[in-house]
């Protein structure tokens, strides 16, 4: 990977979510696997990382990311931030305590080991638009440029999805952390022109670098756990419990689908994940609802390697998200060798290959899904040979070719 000086610091700001936290619980998700990778491979490649993230919960020290032991190879620190209380806060309520966060951070970082001086050389990257807030403060209280990585966006989830209600406040915040940072980060082409089309951001500033998927652990070879019902097509909803993630989508369309089979296959689904957000999912009315009764089994967020093993038992994967700006599951999923059923929606397009690792579907009516179910499950061997496929894209996906094109943009800064 391309190595910058030293003495150039790379501070990301992540300041609603840990990247410490299990993802798939409260408002941990994907982007906590990017930020903690990306620190590490970086940090990996000798570049010293500092994570500044809001601490949610008294006792909260500095802590070292795992770094391999590699000759030349950095520290990433995570550095708790005294903002608000110190315990969790839903998400809607954080907005408060962004100037506070901003004000703390510089001697937070200080504290944690930050070099010292006019000498240093500094790049601040944060992450999500609170964090985008906060980090344009952090950076002019350090003399350094800005890179932003937006990873939801207020006004494509407005218009993509008709339950969502983000703030008029938040697409504000957006459009001024489009116009005011140094370079803009999109994970795929399309997330680039909708940065261009709903917040005018110039297109020589925004650098299209796709997330990477930990092959260490999303392969295909190694153990395979099936928590749900043991019979039929086995069908996988990984993520956070909350409408805008689809969960809903993919209940209702595996019980149309079951209620059609004419004793043909029939489909048994899981979920896993915690609920998140405030718009009240109830799972298990909607499992009753959709006649799945025994056919539908739930459980909480589990840890990467655990969740591998589902992927490498699952027939398939569903993502029936709303919007994503990537959708690390479907990557990861596909890393272990299994087709992915996706939304035809932001990056989900890009991440999956209609008809090759996957089948990508327009619009999220359950009875179009219920189709595509019922189409898999009629001819399952022809699905599961997609699987090789899917697991040789996914391995095109690495964080250290992230981590190096974004070496580059650093340094160009």
């Amino acid at each position: 990977m391309t190595r910058l000086p030293r003495s150039l610091g790379v501070v990301m700001v992540s300041l609603h979510t840990s990247p410490l936290a299990q993802p798939g619980q409260g408002d941990a998700g994907g982007m906590n696997v990017y930020v903690r990778q990306l620190a590490i491979t970086l940090a990996t490649g000798g570049h010293p990382v500092w994570v500044l993230t809001r601490r949610d919960r008294a006792g909260q020290r500095v802590r070292d990311l795992p770094v391999p032991t590699v000759p030349g190879a950095a520290r990433a620190r995570v550095v708790p931030v005294d903002a608000g209380p110190a315990a969790a806060v839903p998400k809607e309520e954080l907005p408060r305590w962004v100037d506070e966060f901003a004000a703390a951070a510089p001697a937070a970082l200080s504290a944690a080991g930050g070099c010292h001086g006019d000498d240093c050389r500094w790049v601040v990257h944060s992450h999500y638009w609170l964090s985008g807030l906060a980090g344009l403060s952090v950076s002019a209280d350090l003399k350094a440029p800005i890179v932003h990585t937006m990873h939801t966006m207020a006004a494509v989830k407005n218009a993509r999805d008709e339950h969502s209600s983000e703030p008029e406040a938040r697409e504000a915040a957006e459009q001024q952390i489009a116009e005011a940072a140094d370079l803009l980060v999109a994970n795929t082409p399309a997330e680039r022109d909708e940065l261009v089309a709903h917040y005018g951001a110039e297109p020589a500033r925004i650098a299209v670098v796709p997330p990477g998927v930990d092959t260490a652990v999303f392969n295909p070879d190694g153990p395979r756990r099936w928590p749900g019902h043991p019979e039929g097509v086995r069908v996988l909803f990984a993520g956070r419990i909350q409408g805008h993630k689809g969960p809903q989508v993919a209940i209702r369309a595996a019980g149309l689908a079951n209620g059609r089979s004419d004793g043909g296959p029939r489909l048994s689904l899981h979920l896993t994940g915690a609920r998140s957000g405030s718009d009240g999912l109830d799972l298990a009315r909607l499992r009753d609802q959709s006649g799945l009764g025994e056919r539908c089994t739930v459980s909480g967020p589990v840890s990467a390697e655990a969740l591998a093993e589902m992927y490498r038992a699952a027939d398939v994967v569903v993502v029936p998200s709303f919007s994503e700006s990537f959708g690390l599951v479907a990557l990861e999923a596909q890393a272990c060798g299994t087709p992915v059923m996706a939304h035809r929606v932001g990056g989900l397009a890009y991440a999956v290959d209609d008809g090759r690792t996957g089948r990508l579907v327009d619009g999220l009516d359950p009875r179009t899904w219920a189709v595509e179910l019922e189409r898999i499950a009629a001819d399952l061997p022809a699905w599961r040979s997609l699987g090789p496929a899917a697991a040789r894209r996914a391995h095109g996906f690495g964080w250290e070719a992230m981590a190096a094109r974004l070496s580059a943009a650093y340094e160009e800064l």
